[in-house]
This record gives structure tokens, sequence and C-alpha cells, in this order.
């Protein structure tokens, strides 16, 4: 380990570029320098970095005269271009240009220290590294995302593509914003590996698949089919150990998933990773990415499946264009919803005090699989896991890991599935247990639920014909205020359909900038997030986990609807067989 440090100055960007004696470099803090005698009133300096292809995000906001340097936990193991900016409102801006002009005095310039070490101890896969592109050798590692607070944005003359024009500048929930491919199957495993050629839809005979392996895949095809005609979908055994467990990889440790913000590469470390943990909660181990069938799928997967990064996704018209949905898509969307809903509640039915987050993720994955689907999350922008699961002060994005549920927790389960090319995509919080360790907590627990339920419910009701997506915010943050509750800004609902995060961005915050009218034929998603005290929110060493900056318990529900003629169709909406939140 050694020494890394460099300076960056407003329209002086620096680069980093890995090599043989620089491969990682791990800043631990960034030191803001003013030179002059005058301070602009309100100004920021943000420091930003751009990874590889991904988009631009911050890294620090700092204050001059207030806040002079933080601490940071950043891994670089790509191409980055790093730079500082002054970020000022226009008053402020027009009033020091004002002030420069009557005054002799120096000018106020900001540079950035940014220190840290160059580690040689981490374990990564690049996505340059990808084999020879079979599809009997398909993994892929990393994962992270782009997440600027309201507070914090800002424009970059490199930023990826937005969603329109006039936006709101808030991320949709859109998982992250790299990954690393790991293109390497066991061959000894017990379940196939890798996937369909991408121009195929898996259904012929393929050398050296395994004997049974044609069958499972029509019977994957077969359970598709019948779901998608009645509502009634094939589900896993809990109690048969083996067959959950068939996709789970034959070789690998567990091991801390650790990630930054913005990268294409993470590492998996045995030890924990240190950062300032906002509440009790902490990340235990992650097991090794559990592997998917090589054939008998509908439809080619989505690009990311292979590459671990969404290029038709990002390049798609549909990030800036608001998609009317035919109804031959709309039936497509509503089998993907309908199957997720049913996934959802297989999972929610597994929930008890013991139970591990990755033994959820088994049974989200076994039976998405199972029904002819792919579960979305797997590998989108790297994401390690089939379902996200976020407890207690997790806000979004928890990656499932080895810790056992406890009595009083309350746990969120994030599902998305892909069947026949349409996503579906849900969440729901659920009490763990029935919290009587501690009834008062639990009593908390559960006022923060119905909030946030209730939130969903009354954006859900302002969804019509002709209303706007940026309405609904205002229902959403006027009811949790009320009742001392912060809504987070961070993440945003979307559009969905072909593509997993698409236009329109649907903010759960009053006065937001989201473009855009609704009409009958258009999906999308609502979720607002609602924490016990403050709406910010920080991200762990895993790229992933966002958690309340407080520490505070957060809550989250969310459904997938459609516009229709005379209002509003929830196409995962609750059926007989949905467990209770509590």
């Amino acid at each position: 380990m050694s020494f890394f440090g460099i300076e960056v100055a407003p329209g002086e960007p620096a680069y980093f570029r890995p090599d043989d004696e620089c491969p990682c470099v791990r800043i631990k803090r960034a030191a803001l320098i003013v030179r002059g005698d005058t301070i602009e009133d309100g100004a920021r300096v943000l420091v930003k970095c751009r990874i590889a292809k991904g988009p631009p995000h911050v890294l620090a906001s700092l204050i001059p005269g207030r806040l002079e340097n933080v601490e940071l936990d950043v891994t670089f193991l790509d191409d980055t271009r790093i730079s500082a900016e002054v970020a000022q409102s226009a008053a402020a801006a027009a009033a020091a240009e004002r002030a420069s002009k009557r005054s002799r005095s120096t000018p106020v310039t900001y540079a950035v220290h940014l220190t840290g070490n160059v580690e040689d101890d981490y374990e990564v896969t690049n996505a340059g590294d990808a084999g020879d592109g079979s599809d009997d050798d398909l993994e892929t590692r990393g994962s992270s995302e782009p997440e600027s607070s309201s507070d914090d944005e800002s424009t970059d003359d490199e930023a990826a593509p937005t969603m329109t024009d006039g936006s709101d500048g808030s991320d949709s929930e859109s998982w992250g914003s790299g990954s690393d491919l790991e293109d390497e199957e066991d061959e000894d495993s017990p379940a196939t590996r890798g996937f369909c050629d991408s121009a195929a839809t898996g259904t012929a005979k393929r050398e050296g698949t395994h004997p049974n392996e044609e069958e499972e895949a029509e019977r994957r095809r077969r359970a598709a089919a019948a779901g998608a005609a009645t509502g009634e979908w094939a589900e896993p055994d809990p109690s048969d150990t083996s067959a959950l467990a068939r996709w789970d990889a034959a070789n690998g440790e567990w091991a801390y998933h650790i990630q930054n913000s913005g990268a294409r590469q993470h590492r998996r470390s045995s030890k924990m990773p240190e950062f300032k943990w906002t509440g009790p909660l902490r990340p235990m181990k992650v097991s090794p990415k559990r592997s998917v069938p090589k054939i008998g799928w509908l439809c080619p997967l989505p690009d990311y499946a292979r590459t671990g990064w969404p290029e038709a996704e990002f390049a798609s018209s549909l990030q800036h264009k608001l998609e009317v949905k035919t109804p031959e898509q709309l039936a497509k969307m509503r089998a993907a919803c309908s199957l997720g809903r049913a996934v959802m509640d297989a999972v929610a039915a597994a929930i008890k005090p013991g139970v591990t987050t990755d033994q959820l993720d088994r049974i989200c994955h076994a039976m998405t699989l199972m029904n002819g689907a792919y579960p979305s999350p797997r590998n989108y922008m790297g994401f390690p896991k089939s379902l996200c699961t976020s407890v207690n002060e997790v806000v979004c994005h928890g990656i499932p890991d080895a810790r056992p549920l406890e009595d009083g927790d309350i746990v969120n389960l994030d599902i998305t599935v892909c069947l026949n090319g349409y996503h579906g995509d849900l969440n729901e919080t659920y009490m763990v247990g029935t919290g009587s360790s501690d009834p008062e907590r639990a009593a908390r627990a559960k006022a923060l639920m119905k909030c946030a339920l209730e939130c969903l419910e009354l954006a859900m009701a302002r969804c019509t014909p002709g209303a706007r997506f940026r309405d609904l915010g205002e229902a959403i943050q006027t009811h949790a205020n009320a009742r001392g509750y912060g809504v987070v800004k961070d993440f945003c609902g979307h559009g969905i359909g072909a593509l997993f995060h698409c236009a329109p961005n649907v903010p759960h915050y009053a006065k937001n900038k989201a473009v855009g009218v609704m009409k009958p034929g258009m999906t999308f998603t609502i979720e607002p997030m609602v924490n016990e005290g403050t709406h910010r929110t920080k991200h762990w060493p895993d790229g992933w986990t966002a958690v309340t900056a407080d520490g505070g318990r957060s809550a989250q529900y969310e459904h997938t609807m459609a516009v229709t003629e005379t209002g509003l169709d929830v196409l995962t909406k609750r059926t007989a067989n949905s467990r209770p939140f509590y």
C-alpha cells in the first residue's frame, strides 16, 4: 500500500488511469483549499467524478468557511475523470461578479486535495475481460448508483442522457452506475450455466446441455404460458431445499461486496469495510451470485444480463419520451406484473425471525426462473442478487446477505421480474415476527409503515388522464410531513415496460420539476420512501445500500400501474394470497 494524492481545481480536471503500479486507488479525504481574500456568499465547491462511460456524480460538496474537508471511502479501479466546480445560486453569482468589478482584491480561487492509498489487496473482474462470449460462462459483478441528493443537483458537459429537458434532476430508482463482468461459471455447479444466445429464444437443442435441460426448459415455457393465461404461477416447495438450491453457486466464498458509485468494477473482501454507520445495522457477507438457465427463454434477455450494463436502456429514446403502450404491450405488462405479485407473496410468506435475506433471495430467484422469467435486478449494473432486501434504516437497494432477521425488524422486499421481454416491479415493507420483544418500537414501526402505504395510495388517487406527474409528490410529502416523517428525495418512481427504467420520472416530494402528463396506456411506478427522521440518505461502501443519514427506520411501498381512460389500473395489486404487512 502506498500514498495517493491529487489536486483538482475548477476548469482543471484530473484523471486517474489504472496501471500496474497504481491499479486501485482508495480516496480517504477531500480537503478544500481557498486562495484569495474574499469568499462568495453561498458558494459551494462540488467535487465530481465520471468513471469510464458512466454518468458523473458528486463525491463531495464543500462549503468555504463552514466545511473545509470531509472523509471519504471511494475506490477507483477504472479510468476516472475528477473535476471541481463552483456552484452558486444565480443571485449569488451575479452579486459576486459585481463585487469583483468594484474591488481590486485578489479573486477567490479554489482547489481540492484528494488523498488516499494505492491498494493491491482486492479482487476484481473487469468488464473488458469478458471471456470469449460463449453462453456457457456468464456471471457479472459490481454495482452502484449515481445518486445525487436534490440538494446537490448539478450539470456536467459529459453527463449521461437525462430524462427530459426540465427534469428535476432527481435520479429515478434506477439502481446503479457501474458493474464489471465475471464471465466465469463452475462447470461442476449444480445449476446449468450461462444464457441463451442473444439472437435466439433458447428453444433449439444445444450441444453440451444436460440431458434433462430441454425438459426443464419446456416446463418453464409451459409455466409461463399458463401463468399469463390464468394468473396461476408455479411455486417452489419451501421445504425442498435441494430444489431451492438448484441455482446456487457450487464454488466461491461468501464475502463483503464493496463498490463505489459510478464504477464498473467492485471488489469482494473477507473484511468488513470501515464506515461511519448511521444506525445499528451492519452488512454481512454475501453469497456468490446465483446462476440462470442456458436455454428456455421466451425472448432474448436484457443486454445487461450478459454485460452488466444496460446500454440499450441508457441509449433509448424512451429516456426522454413518454411511451403509450399498445394493447399487446399492456397484455405482456399485466402478465409480468402478475408474476411479480405472485413472487412477492411467496417470498413474503417466508419472512420470520431467523431467516436470512439470502434465503429470501433464493426463493425469489427459484420462483422467477421456474416461471420462465428473469429476475430483473440480477446483474443490472452489476447488482449481485435477484431482489433487494432493505432492513430497518436501509431506505432501498439493500443486498441480501447472511444476516438473520430479528423479531421487530422491518424489511422491504423490492421485486422485479422480466417475463417475455417486459418488466413488472413492486415492493412492500413487512414486520418480522410480532415485535413483542419491544412493543413500543414495534408500534412506531407500524405507524411508519402505515404512513408510507397511505402516501402511495394518496398519490395513486391523483392518477388520471391529464394529471401531471409532478403533482404526485405534493400529496406524498404533505401527508408524511404532517405526521413528522421525512420523504426521501434521492430516488424516484419511473416509467417501465420493455425497459426496466425509462421516462417519466415520478418524484415523491413537493415542488419538483418532473415533466409530462398522464395518458391512457402509460405505465410507471410510484414508490415513496418515508423515513422516521431526516429525508437525507447515505450509501454504504457496497455502493448500493442507501440508509437514512440519522439511522432512523424507513418504509416504502411500490406498485406498477397503467393509466386507463377513466383512471388507473394497478397491475401489481394485492390478492387474497398476499401476506398482511404486520
